[in-house]
């Protein structure tokens, strides 16, 4: 049975892997917290960040878009959490907010913090609030006509019409700059996928296809990196920007995901699971042990979209893990505790200053935690998830899924252990069974001594002891006789016996002229007495199943 140990590891290897994009040199990749304990460091963090905010509802002296970021994050913990914690909150903060009167200009932070907050409360409040950031996003997007005739009315400079033999549609709100970045993009699709009127859900689901089509054909390369953004001024010939950072395949793999779960389109799969790959093993933004270099909102927020909604099923092992490295270097390394401030260098050291983009980049990866299955030695009860109904547009956190694969995969282990254990109590048993025959069959007649069945017949009482002894028979036998006994049916059965060797025997006389008699067994020495039992034994066949003699009493 040597080959058990090598079925059961060959088992555990193909059974019990990590995904493809895993690596074991990734930091702590399992997330060991309970979920109510990763909801209380988020509800911590987002507490810390809200104190923050003065009376306007931002960040003083900070980009608006740092708030709104945060509002994002709010409506996300309570969609997580099923709750509707923040939903007045959020109410209030928007009416504060300085981009308001412009329409929420600021169209990625304002109109996806609306998008999102309409998802987890259902108020059509925050709906308007997304589409007016729409629209005035839809100002600066290039339509098919302007591209054709290579000018907008919001850019002072001529356009190219195609670029990389594909047209574009998004551009940025300064009308000197040409520049098409990734940042841009990304609204559409939340609102397509939570509008109820078809028709706007068409509008919206146009835009979203346009900006993927965009992505692809100018954005994204040959080796599935997304670039910061490209110069679409005629002077400039499509020149990209290579600038590698997390915040672009982030932003392109959080719409794509949302996109795909409207479409279900394989050619948008296909993509994100290419960015995915391209994405996760890069070892520009992370440390050898996996943990990102500087936080990412985007990138965190991205992989949880990806989680929740189960976009890419055979990398859904792969984003948690990666989820979990980040997480735990938030909460291990990034943070002193008590505190619940967090420093933009996940590797370390904490930092005691608050900044917006810190805390929420750490948020975002707190915020990812929460999606994934709690740990099956918990003895904390996990909070419950959201149903659709109440989060419109979002399915809730797929933990069965991987709950499923790793019962599978424990019961498929258990049942291969059981297996080969039932193999090896077989083997075990037939092989007992055969030493058993074997000992059996090597015992040979002739080198067994058992005097005390024949004994007994001697020494039985009784008129049958007398005769055996030849007492009142006129004619006392040897003891060899005596020792012999009757032949049982069986033994004679098998045919003559071989001829005895010679029996000793053993006389006294106690005087010249008495008869000569065999001695009583009882009066001759035992080593004699085993020794005459033993030649009369080994002059016949033996049959250990054979029974004495009955004899009358």
């Amino acid at each position: 049975m040597q080959f058990l140990p090598l079925l059961l590891t060959l088992c555990f290897l193909s059974s019990c892997r990590a995904g493809p994009l895993a690596s074991p040199s990734w930091r702590k990749p399992n997330i060991t917290t309970s979920v109510v304990d990763r909801i209380s460091l988020a509800d911590a963090a987002v507490e810390k960040a809200i104190s923050m905010l003065d009376s306007d509802a931002k960040f003083d002296g900070q980009s608006l878009g740092y708030a709104a970021q945060l509002f994002s994050q709010m409506a996300e913990l309570d969609t997580a959490t099923n709750r509707t914690h923040y939903s007045d909150t959020l109410k209030d903060f928007f009416l504060k907010a300085p981009h308001r009167a412009s329409n929420f200009s600021d169209i990625l932070s304002y109109g996806h913090a609306a998008a999102k907050a309409y998802a987890a409360y259902n108020d059509p409040v925050f709906r308007d609030y997304a589409i007016q950031s729409w629209y005035f996003g839809r100002t600066y997007t290039l339509s098919a006509s302007q591209v054709a005739a290579g000018k907008t009315s919001v850019k002072s400079m001529s356009i190219v019409n195609e670029c990389h033999e594909r047209t574009y549609f998004a551009q940025n709100t300064n009308t000197d700059d040409s520049t098409i970045a990734t940042l841009g993009t990304g609204l559409s699709a939340l609102l397509a996928e939570s509008t109820p009127d078809s028709a706007e859900r068409t509008m919206y689901l146009a835009a979203a296809d346009d900006s993927a089509g965009f992505l692809q054909a100018n954005l994204i390369t040959g080796n599935s990196q997304v670039q910061d953004n490209i110069l679409s001024g005629a002077n400039f010939s499509c020149a990209g920007d290579s600038n590698a950072v997390t915040t672009n395949p982030g932003l392109v793999m959080e719409g794509l995901a949302v996109l795909y779960s409207i479409t279900n389109d394989p050619a948008t799969q296909n993509l994100l699971s290419r960015i995915l790959t391209a994405t996760i093993p890069n070892q520009v933004w992370q440390q050898p042990d996996g943990v990102l270099t500087v936080g990412d909102i985007y990138l965190m927020r991205a992989l949880a979209t990806l989680y929740q909604r189960n976009s890419t099923p055979e990398y859904q092992d792969d984003i948690a893990q990666y989820i979990g490295v980040q997480f735990n270097a938030v909460v291990d390394l990034a943070t002193a505790n008590g505190t619940n401030i967090y420093a933009n260098s996940w590797p370390g050291p904490p930092s005691s200053l608050f900044y917006p983009t810190n805390q929420s980049n750490a948020i975002a990866a707190l915020l990812g935690a929460i999606t994934i299955s709690d740990p099956p030695n918990s003895s904390t009860t996990s909070m419950p998830l959201p149903s659709p109904s109440q989060s419109p547009g979002l399915t809730p956190p797929q933990q069965s899924k991987s709950s499923k694969k790793t019962v599978a995969i424990i019961v498929s282990v258990l049942a291969v252990i059981a297996l080969m254990a039932c193999v090896l109590l077989i083997w075990f048993i037939r092989r007992r069974r055969r030493l058993r025959r074997n000992s059996t069959s090597s015992s040979s007649p002739g080198s067994s001594v058992n005097p005390f069945g024949a004994w007994r017949n001697i020494r039985r009482p009784g008129k049958h002891a007398r005769d055996a002894l030849g007492v009142g028979s006129g004619e006392p036998p040897s003891v060899t006789e005596a020792v012999r006994g009757p032949v049982s049916k069986r033994a004679a059965a098998r045919g003559p016996p071989r001829p005895p060797r010679p029996a000793v025997v053993a006389t006294n006389s106690t005087s010249e002229g008495s008869s000569s008699a065999a001695s009583p067994p009882s009066d001759l020495p035992t080593d004699e007495l085993v020794r005459i039992l033993n030649d009369r034994l080994r002059g016949r066949n033996w049959d250990e199943d054979e029974a004495p003699p009955d004899y009358p009493v």
